[in-house]
């Protein structure tokens, strides 16, 4: 059964004229009521632990998590003890469906954040969560509020786009846990960029980025879907691509490092003869330009084959 809330968050009484997003920050206290709201609320815990009282339940709430409420349910945070002052502190924001509307067609129907909009019915709880592992919601919520707070020209149009920036992550970060099936996809996607700029001085980072996933994200598909980590693949790669300008070109074993992208020549010739059992010199004069030494082993690799490892 639902519990009944004491207070109803009017937004008519808390919008700004022309705005449909209110944002504020609350150092939560046993003193704020048990409410709703005629609006949607998406909240961020930025600071310690408490809980979160959602109508009959009550969920222990961390720093990162962030909650989406649909209009109409009661709910509030509560420290883990009176004894706690300000030291539990939430940013909210309450907006109405139409601050999103500069985003046509989104979220799409059937996702679980469509659902927490319009048809809350649909949840398997009152309440849609995700976890900011990474951290990477932190400056989102914080420059919202920051905005919202200044009133500086054109803030309106920042704080929307915010927000709805926000929403767009939200949307991919829980259908990504939804569906790892569809995940390889990410995988080729970020291996066809390794291959384009293996000889640049990328890392895991950019590469995540251009894939639109998390490190930790990639990090572990990676290591799935190739069996071996991202500094391996990459090492491996470009071991590779050095073989074939020593067997097929006049350059330099120094031109050939800096080709491929290293210009440290001890770090370089220690990686080529843990890769080949090989010096770059003997690489050259040996019979069988395909193969290659890795972890001890003497194999055939084909370019579209093989694995990366370290810078």
């Amino acid at each position: 059964m639902q519990t009944l809330a004491s207070e109803v968050f009017n937004s008519e009484k808390r919008f700004r004229p022309g705005m449909n997003i209110f944002v504020n920050r609350a150092y939560e206290a046993f003193s704020i009521p048990q409410h709703t709201h005629d609006a949607i609320e998406i909240s961020y815990v930025t600071e310690g632990v408490g809980y979160q009282f959602i109508n009959d339940t009550v969920v222990p709430v961390k720093r990162g998590d962030i909650y989406l409420l649909p209009v109409g349910t009661s709910h509030v945070y509560r420290p883990p003890s009176p004894d706690k002052v300000r030291s539990f502190a939430i940013i909210n924001c309450v907006f109405r469906p139409e601050a999103l509307n500069a985003a046509a067609n989104f979220p799409p129907p059937g996702s679980a954040l469509h659902d927490a909009l319009h048809q809350p019915s649909r949840l398997q709880q009152p309440w849609l969560y995700h976890y900011d592992k990474e951290s990477k919601y932190t400056e989102l919520f914080h420059t919202m509020l920051s905005e919202y707070r200044l009133r500086l020209p054109g803030y309106e149009v920042i704080v929307q786009s915010l927000l709805t920036q926000t929403m767009a992550m939200l949307h991919r970060d829980t259908t990504i846990s939804l569906l790892p099936e569809k995940m390889n996809c990410k995988v080729q996607e970020a291996l066809h960029f390794i291959k384009r700029h293996f000889h640049e001085d990328i890392n895991l980072k950019q590469v995540a980025e251009h894939a639109f996933l998390s490190v930790s994200h990639l990090q572990r598909l990676f290591k799935q879907n190739t069996g071996t980590s991202f500094t391996c693949y990459v090492q491996n790669l470009r071991i590779q691509k050095c073989c074939a300008l020593l067997k097929s070109t006049t350059m330099t074993v120094q031109q050939t490092a800096g080709a491929v992208g290293y210009q440290d020549m001890k770090f370089f010739h220690t990686l080529f003869r843990q890769k080949t059992g090989m010096t770059p010199q003997e690489y050259r004069k040996y019979d069988d330009p395909a193969a290659v030494r890795c972890d001890g082993s003497l194999l055939h690799m084909d370019e579209d084959e093989i694995g990366i490892s370290e810078k």
